[in-house]
Parts: structure tokens; C-alpha cells; sequence
């Protein structure tokens, strides 16, 4: 391995722990949503009324492992289901109000954090991580689509606590 890719990986490896960790002692974030429930608002906030299939493609999760989430999203009223009108089967499921300011919350205290740990760095600077972060995220999801199309066992991500990442 080389001295470069060693050190992505701790990096990366400490970048998850700090950030969990910024997530549980951090004032601006005791309220905030937990991942699961951040990353399925912002896409129904962004693509309105989606199916569950659809969710969990986006997420590359299992179906079932989204549908346990949402389960615990609408008893939180966060989200509604509703019958698919182009499908009488399916059923959409659409942000409440509630999860839209729930998001828009925790959208702004999230930034907060970041702001913070980032006021040193240039707007070039920021550009750059933001960039490499997606380029990193992207090829990541490339390679497990890769190894799902040769047959490569790649179960659903999960936290610590159960829930998708």
C-alpha cells in the first residue's frame, strides 16, 4: 500500500469519527436529524414525492432498510405515504412541513460546524474539498456499483446503531 493511500484511509477513517463525534456533543446539533433521515429529506425535499425503490436506488440501500427508516420518519411525522396516482400499487412518500423545517434545521446547524471548522480555510481552498469530497464519493459508489455487477456481495452500509448510512 502506498504511503498515500495509508494515509486516505486513516484520514477518511478519522473524518467519520470526529464528525459522529462532533454530531453527538455538539450543541448545534442535539437536535439535529440523524443521517439517515437527513440524506432521505434532502432528496424528497429535492425531488418531491418519491417511491420507495426509487429512494433506496438513490441511496444504494435495500429497499427494506429505507422502508424501516421511513416507518420511523412518518411516526415521527416527518414523512407521509400516500397512494402513487400513476400507480394505485405503489405508494409515494412526501416530506411533511415538519420534516422540512426539521431539515432546514439541521441544514443550518450542519453548515454552522462546518463554517466554523472552515473559517481559516480560502474559498479556493473549500472549492477544492468540496470537489474532491464528490470526485471521492462518486468513485467510491462506482466501484461498489462495479463489484455488485460481477457478482460481489456488497450488503447495505449501516451505523453502529443499525440504522443506513
Amino acid at each position: 500500500m502506498s504511503d498515500a493511500i495509508a494515509r486516505i484511509e486513516t484520514e477518511v477513517a478519522m473524518l467519520l469519527r470526529l464528525a459522529d463525534r462532533n454530531r453527538r456533543t455538539g450543541d448545534e446539533l442535539e437536535h439535529a436529524l440523524d443521517r439517515s433521515a437527513y440524506l432521505l429529506l434532502r432528496l424528497l425535499t429535492e425531488r418531491g414525492p418519491t417511491n420507495v425503490n426509487a429512494l433506496a436506488g438513490l441511496l444504494r440501500l435495500d429497499p427494506s432498510t429505507v422502508t424501516r427508516q421511513l416507518l420511523a420518519m412518518e411516526a415521527d411525522g416527518l414523512v407521509r405515504r400516500g397512494r402513487d396516482p400513476q400507480d394505485g400499487r405503489g405508494t409515494l412518500v412526501t416530506a411533511t412541513d415538519d420534516g422540512a423545517r426539521a431539515l432546514t434545521t439541521t441544514r443550518a446547524a450542519r453548515a454552522e460546524v462546518y463554517a466554523d471548522v472552515l473559517e481559516g480555510w480560502t474559498d479556493a481552498d473549500r472549492s477544492t474539498l468540496a470537489d474532491l469530497l464528490a470526485r471521492l464519493n462518486a468513485d467510491l459508489d462506482l466501484r461498489s456499483r462495479r463489484r455488485s455487477a460481477r457478482g460481489v456481495a456488497t450488503p447495505p452500509v449501516r451505523s453502529p446503531s443499525g440504522s443506513p448510512t
